[in-house]
């Protein structure tokens, strides 16, 4: 007992040591590791198909590096014990993907439309036969923050919620704006997307981490057990490789939320609208600290709003809100926050609406 006690408590000391490094590396290099914003879309889907290639490139190496520290230090089969880790992770994966819509309804206490909101459904299935989807369900969230999301799984279909915060804040071609975002994530399969490339750090992690005990505990009974110091410095490697491929996941969704702008631009013609929405929206949660506080305590799902809740720029003053979203673009936002968020800054998606205005009359191939 007292040595399965001694071996946890080495477990979460290297695991924080491992975490505090790699926090420490990315921050003294934030400003080098996050550019700009995307300035075509060309350019994000180049930048997007090379992260999928990162991530998956990764993978591999750390398989083959697990394979073979097993192999090597415990005498088990390094292959059949990472296949069975990644296997876990998977179902980890899948059971959060398949039940979380039922989660988040519950949590976000959302409901259907009302009558005087049944333009809702008329602009969402108007956008979704645009973007040659099947309409979403449209639901609303007696939520005060503003904002916007869509989910969904092959049990419990696909879903477009809006806040009730969203509603009182918007007028009504900005609320559609933000819509058609929402249903470019859907046309874009991002929740899927991304909950599969998740499945990622969460394998590497736990690799990592069995590695990390195994070695603690002595290395394993295998006729060709080694130092078990090796094991521990191989799994710590995988677990630095598994808060990466986190890194690097959280870039990925933030070039998707530009795709989903991008589609909203597109859809409805008018990358202004979203520009004075995102402007809104992040003006409310400035100068609304009870806004902030309530979606600090709901961030189930903060991963799929329209604007990420917790983070700010300067302070901004809503007098006029084509003069705020001018003053955004000017914005240069902190990159060490940047790096560990799922949103892109907002002055970063302004100024990617701009590029994407200007090219409005022929645009490039979506």
């Amino acid at each position: 007992m007292l040595e399965f006690i001694f071996a946890w408590w080495w477990l979460g000391l290297v695991e924080s040591l491992i975490l505090a490094g790699v926090i420490a590396l990315v921050a003294l290099n934030a400003h080098r590791i996050v550019g700009d914003a995307p300035q075509s879309l060309t350019a994000l889907k180049a930048s997007m198909g090379l992260t999928v290639l990162a991530l998956i490139g990764g993978y591999i190496v750390v398989l083959g590096v697990a394979a073979w520290a097993l192999d090597a230090f415990t005498g088990l089969s390094g292959t059949g014990v990472a296949i069975m880790l990644s296997l876990l992770a998977l179902g980890m994966v899948l059971v959060q993907w398949l039940f979380s819509p039922y989660i988040i309804n519950m949590v976000y206490r959302t409901r259907e439309p009302l009558p005087g909101e049944e333009w809702l459904v008329a602009e969402v299935e108007q956008l979704a036969r645009r973007s040659g989807l099947k309409p979403p369900k449209v639901v609303v969230s007696e939520m005060s923050m503003p904002n916007a999301f869509a989910y969904g799984s092959p049990i419990a279909g696909s879903y477009v919620a809006v806040t009730r915060g969203l509603l009182r804040l918007l007028p009504r071609d900005e609320v559609r704006a933000v819509l058609a975002h929402e249903v470019g994530h859907l046309k874009h399969r991002d929740v899927t997307v991304i909950l599969a490339l998740s499945l990622i750090p969460v394998a590497a992690f736990l690799i990592g981490r069995a590695l990390v005990w195994a070695g603690i505990l002595g290395g394993g009974g295998g006729e060709r057990r080694g130092n078990p110091m090796a094991l521990v410095a191989v799994g710590a490697a995988l677990l630095a490789a598994g808060m990466v491929f986190q890194l690097i996941v959280a870039h990925f969704n933030r070039l998707r939320e530009y795709y989903a702008d991008a589609h909203s631009a597109l859809v409805t013609g008018s990358p202004r609208s979203l520009q004075r929405a995102l402007a809104r929206i992040h003006a409310a949660y400035e100068h609304n600290p009870y806004l902030v506080e309530e979606a600090r305590s709901n961030e189930m799902a903060s991963m799929l709003f329209i604007v990420a809740p917790l983070t700010s720029l300067a302070a901004s003053t809503l007098v006029d809100v084509d003069y705020l979203v001018e003053r955004l673009k000017e914005q240069e936002a902190n990159p060490l926050v940047e790096l560990f968020s799922t949103h892109p800054p907002v002055s970063k998606r302004l100024r990617f609406l701009d590029r994407l205005a200007m090219r409005i009359g022929g645009i490039e191939s979506y």
